[in-house]
């Protein structure tokens, strides 16, 4: 008899980067399940990561571990056959199926099937086969659909993990530790002797690694590059990713090659519907709910069944990532690299802007949906809605910006969005595209004066009450010329507002009282409802704390009405100060916490702030004078990028210096130190649980671990291999923080290495 080698795995030619928690998984997956599929885009890596995973388990398999490369197989092909001559079995004159059968009855062994998406009608009678007549062998499978057998487990290769970055896209985390940039690298590095990552280039490798959706096989070429380019340089050139990502492993597959290969290698596996639905879904940024996709897919011979049809196959195949959020609707979204590839298909021309145009369309009217049903019962809905579909509505208003003639369905675009700017904490971004489309349309009609007066408000919580009084003085002008009733009373709250934070005490408490006096506004609009609290805070400035009172319950008698939260989340905190001055601070805190309570749901960060801010007060009037000090503190480091400290308000400015005195005279220096270190250490998510008096949410028989939002992102930066000193360094804590932060997650997990709590990450969704 022959002897046989005892397993098939190639050697890896390069050095293999990252996974660490995936390995772990699918390892576990191996060891309980007789068929693991590892699943996802083209150039994510799955082909990588079961080899690495095959030999990681060699021990476990006697009879061997044996690689079965599909990619050169075509349909029609003797799998079986392919198989019998992969594994090194012996010649026979049986039929092949019946071979594997005899032969592999008593083996133990893992199959690694590599590449099997355009074979999955071969493929999945075949494994099926196997495992009933083999017990003891396992298939280890990779494809970017799963075989959809019942022994299955699934594994997704999800792209590898980058730091976070702010809107503007600059680095909000520190990037040492991230898999990702291990590899960018490692592979530069390879090409570059002597190449690393820091300080000076941080922030553009990580810039790049967005770009290419953090798919392996794209950085790796990318990084080829090196040996001609800089970082910045390859960064200028990926308008045209697929002519540069090209020079892959040449003795590789022909869809390894090169980032076009692979995914003209995914396109082709689809069918015409899902192609056809690939192209137009392109025109989306940043993902998509499925009534979007069939308002802006439909038409031109393609139905509302075809793009539901296509979006689920195109789920299936991996090219459409379905986004599982919790109490959200459904949705969808296509990697940079898979996008781009079907603008391509789509071709450009009047077929594309017809596309973009319903595109627009959609989210125009998104948007003037939310701002009319704005003073309702739903609003943190169409908030978290419309945060979700950021970029969509960016790329609406640059069509408007950048196509003639669309410059007025800009205007309404970005002054329908107003609660979206305002109470969404996006004015920065609110600013710059009221700006655009006011430069873009000067017609003084209805469209622009709203814009107009949008931006009036807009600016002035900015803090730019110049820009804003000249805005309103334009949109009053032209509201009065043309008559348009409403605006013109919306721009008199808004101008009692500037007023106010202009510290003109006076002139805004007469402007908005005369403002209010078209009561039926409030019932009508969010913006003139907060002419109620307003007007009471200069109520509270002055002393008049019954007036101030009066004003925020009726307020919170409209917002109860109508089922509204924001308007009432400023009531509730005028409220808290009027009780505070009046002494009576257990209604003052109850207040706060109810305002906190509710912007913690907008996510509105200058609100919270201020709410803890008076709590601080609060404190200090009460004698607990420690918890004072570190609110106080914490507030002061989270609010130094929002702009004008509380607003610029100069009572709220002297509460916050008398409230600092009491402090300073009653707290020895060195707890004072020590407490307001403390402080600026909080996170915000941190600040809110202390300030609310919260404790971590004990653990449900669903959810037997509960790990504070700090204590998650902790546990992250274990799993990505940083030492407590450099997760200090990351987070800007103590290193002894840390260290008590990786105690506690330690005794919460029961777990006592660092490396189970590795484990613990990948595990989680």
């Amino acid at each position: 008899m022959t002897t046989r080698r005892v397993g098939r795995l190639p050697d890896d030619l390069t050095s293999f980067v990252g996974r660490r928690g995936a390995i772990t998984q699918v390892k576990r997956l191996v060891s309980a399940s007789r068929l693991v599929t590892l699943t996802g885009v083209a150039g994510v890596g799955k082909s990588r990561l079961a080899i690495r995973v095959a030999r990681d388990l060699r021990r476990a398999f006697p009879d061997g571990i044996w690689l079965v490369e599909l990619g050169k197989v075509l349909p029609g092909d003797d799998l079986a056959q392919v198989l019998v001559t992969s594994l090194g079995l012996e010649p026979s004159d049986l039929p092949p199926e019946a071979v594997l059968a005899d032969q592999l009855a008593d083996k133990r062994m893992l199959i690694l099937l590599d590449g099997c998406e355009h074979l999955l009608d071969e493929c999945v009678p075949l494994v099926g086969d196997l495992l009933a007549t083999a017990p003891e062998v396992r298939v280890l499978a990779t494809s970017r659909a799963p075989l959809a057998l019942a022994a299955e487990r699934v594994w997704p290769v999800l792209p590898m993990g980058m730091p976070r970055v702010d809107r503007e896209g600059h680095v909000v985390q520190r990037a040492t530790g991230f898999e990702v940039l291990e590899l960018f690298a490692d592979r530069a590095s390879a090409v570059l002797p002597g190449f690393a990552i820091g300080p000076a280039n941080e922030a553009l490798v990580v810039r790049l690694c967005r770009q290419l959706d953090g798919l392996p096989l794209a950085i790796e070429l990318a990084a080829v590059w090196m040996r001609s380019l800089s970082v910045e340089e390859i960064l200028d050139r990926l308008s045209d990713r697929y002519r540069l990502l090209t020079l892959g492993d040449r003795s590789g597959l022909p869809h390894h090659r090169s980032l076009r290969a692979a995914i003209e290698w995914s396109f082709d596996l689809c069918s015409p519907t899902e192609q056809a639905v690939w192209a137009r879904l392109s025109v989306f940024a940043g993902g998509f709910e499925l009534d979007a996709a069939e308002a802006v897919c439909v038409g031109d011979g393609v139905t509302v069944e075809d793009v539901f049809i296509g979006v689920a196959g195109l789920v299936e195949k991996s090219v459409l990532v379905k986004e599982d959020q919790p109490a959200t609707r459904t949705r969808y979204r296509l990697l940079k690299t898979i996008q781009e590839y079907g603008r391509e298909r789509l071709g450009g021309g009047a077929k594309e802007a017809a596309l973009r145009r319903r595109h627009r369309d959609h989210f125009l009217l998104l948007a003037e949906h939310v701002d009319a049903e704005w003073l309702g019962p739903h609003q943190v809905e169409w908030l978290t809605r419309l945060r979700q579909d950021r970029s969509n509505l960016r790329a609406a208003l640059d069509f408007c910006r950048a196509e003639p003639g669309e410059g007025h369905e800009g205007l309404r675009m970005a002054a329908a969005l107003r609660f979206f700017w305002a109470a969404g904490g996006s004015l920065r971004e609110g600013r710059y595209w009221l700006d655009e489309m006011l430069r873009a349309v000067s017609e003084p009609d209805q469209q622009r004066t709203r814009a107009l007066t949008t931006n009036g408000l807009v600016s002035a919580m900015q803090g730019d009450t110049e820009a804003a009084r000249a805005l309103l003085a334009e949109a009053r002008d032209a509201a009065r010329r043309a008559e348009y009733g409403s605006v013109l009373v919306l721009t008199a709250h808004i101008a009692g507002l500037v007023d106010l934070l202009r510290n003109e005490n006076a002139a805004a408490t007469s402007r908005l009282a005369e403002a209010l006096e078209r009561r039926e506004m409030l019932q009508h609009d969010g913006v003139a409802l907060l002419s109620l609290p307003n007007l009471a805070l200069l109520a509270v400035f002055r002393g008049d704390y019954e007036r101030a009172v009066e004003l925020c319950e009726e307020c919170r008698e409209i917002c109860e009405e109508h089922g509204e939260l924001w308007g009432r989340s400023w009531a509730e905190l005028v409220l808290g100060l009027a009780r505070w001055r009046q002494g009576d601070f257990p209604a003052a805190l109850a207040h706060v916490h109810e305002c906190l309570q509710i912007k913690q749901l907008f996510n509105d960060v200058p609100g919270m702030l201020m709410a803890i801010e008076l709590e601080a007060w609060v404190s200090a009037a009460q004698g607990r004078v420690a918890r004072a000090a570190r609110l106080s503190s914490a507030v002061a480091h989270l609010w130094r990028p929002l702009g004008r400290y509380l607003f610029g308000l100069e009572r709220h400015l002297g509460w916050h210096a008398e409230a600092d005195a009491r402090i300073r005279n009653a707290l020895p220096t060195a707890e004072l130190r020590a407490e307001r270190s403390r402080g600026a250490e909080y996170a915000l998510d941190e600040l809110i649980m202390f300030a609310l008096g919260e404790r971590p949410p004990a653990p449900s028989e669903e959810d037997p671990v509960r790990l504070t939002p700090r204590e998650r992102e902790v546990a992250r930066l274990v799993a990505q291999g940083l030492s407590n000193r450099q997760i200090a360094e990351q987070l800007v804590i103590s290193k002894r923080t840390s260290d008590s932060h990786i105690e506690h997650i330690l005794a919460k997990l029961g777990a006592t290495s660092r490396a189970q709590i590795a484990v613990w990450v990948a595990e989680q969704p």
